[in-house]
């Protein structure tokens, strides 16, 4: 499973989509979650659904699940506690509480809408033109990265169908999918190819130069729009103690954003679209994550690879070279630092996702 780390924009979390779902959870107004809801990538995926699997959205049934929470003056105030981001960040740690502000039981299509809402509003490493980049959003996103998401949510429509058992739907769905394709390519007229414009060496160059930093600079938005990986789910092993032989505050905070050591306010459950979201961290705690590791150099990819080959095999070896996984090098440990370092510049948290 691919982990992945991403900015998190705690002051909109906690003065807006937090705030949302307590007037939802508490005073059963749901107005301000769902308008935050429908514009979400969630949201938009579900508006292609068909007309016989439209009781499957993710909203109605959040909203059947929220009619049915008790709300009793105990409820209440653990909805206020599991609502508060500040108050519920306290208490989240499962090392210390066993019981965090919860509900009486998780809902995967709440824990979805709250994902969603999330991704969409709390992940300013995705949206060009933050402070993380430079660049325009004509820049950030081209007509064949468009043209690919289409393509994959079509596919995803389609392979539900044929999952649910609606093969005639399906067949329908894609053979109007192939018409309005045929149609749009026949819509777009022929472009006449410019005449290469000859420069001078200098000039030719420069352009090249040019060119190659606004191709890095595309790339690098693609990255953080995706996220920073820092490897798979066993690798986190790795970098656990790896951070626990440079400060112990270091490893812990990890834990808290990686390692399942803070509880989610809606459960967490790994590879789900808009529920993968592990642990995070606030700027305060991101801040001080960055001081435990200022000047801190991350161990090569091709020795830390090495390594944990050395450590597979080590059954053949002597019993005196015995070691633990947490003591194998990590890889993608230069991912970690990067995010660190620039979420701490920039003044965010960051959360983390396991798909």
């Amino acid at each position: 499973m691919a982990v992945q780390l991403h900015a998190f924009n705690w002051e909109v979390y906690a003065e807006r989509v937090m705030p949302a779902f307590e007037e939802w959870l508490i005073e059963g107004d749901e107005n301000d979650a769902q308008q935050l809801f429908e514009q979400t990538r969630c949201a938009l995926e579900e508006r292609f659904l068909p007309q016989t699997v439209q009781r499957l959205r993710v909203w109605p049934r959040a909203r059947a699940f929220a009619k049915t929470l008790p709300r009793g003056p105990y409820s209440r105030r653990e909805y206020h506690k599991l609502c508060s981001a500040e108050h519920f960040t306290a208490l989240s740690d499962r090392y210390l509480y066993r019981h965090a502000p919860q509900l009486y039981q998780q809902s995967d299509a709440l824990r979805s809408v709250w994902g969603a809402i999330v991704e969409t509003f709390c992940l300013p490493w995705t949206k060009p033109g933050q402070p993380a980049t430079n660049v325009s959003a004509a820049q950030a996103t081209t007509p064949a990265q468009h043209a690919e998401e289409d393509a994959l949510a079509h596919s995803e429509v389609i392979s539900f169908l044929q999952m649910a058992g609606l093969h005639e739907l399906a067949q329908s769905y894609s053979a109007q999918l192939a018409e309005l394709e045929a149609l749009t390519h026949t819509q777009v007229a022929p472009v006449e190819a410019e005449k290469p414009v000859t420069l001078p060496d200098d000039e030719q160059a420069a352009e090249t130069e040019i060119a190659d930093s606004e191709e890095e600079e595309e790339m690098e938005v693609i990255v953080a729009a995706r996220g920073i990986a820092i490897g798979d789910a066993p690798n986190l092993l790795h970098m656990r103690g790896w951070l626990a032989g440079i400060s112990v505050r270091a490893m812990a905070l990890f834990e808290f954003l990686a390692c399942g050591r803070r509880s989610m306010p809606f459960g967490f459950e790994a590879g789900e679209p808009f529920g993968a979201f592990v642990g995070y961290l606030t700027p305060d705690e991101v801040a001080l994550l960055a001081t435990a590791l200022a000047g801190i150099l991350a161990p090569d990819d091709r020795d830390a690879e090495e390594d944990h080959i050395t450590f597979r095999y080590q059954h053949y070896a002597l019993p005196t070279s015995f070691r633990l996984v947490d003591e194998v090098l990590p890889t993608h440990a230069a991912g970690l630092l990067e995010a660190i370092s620039k979420a701490a510049s920039e003044g965010f948290g960051l959360i983390c996702s396991v798909e």
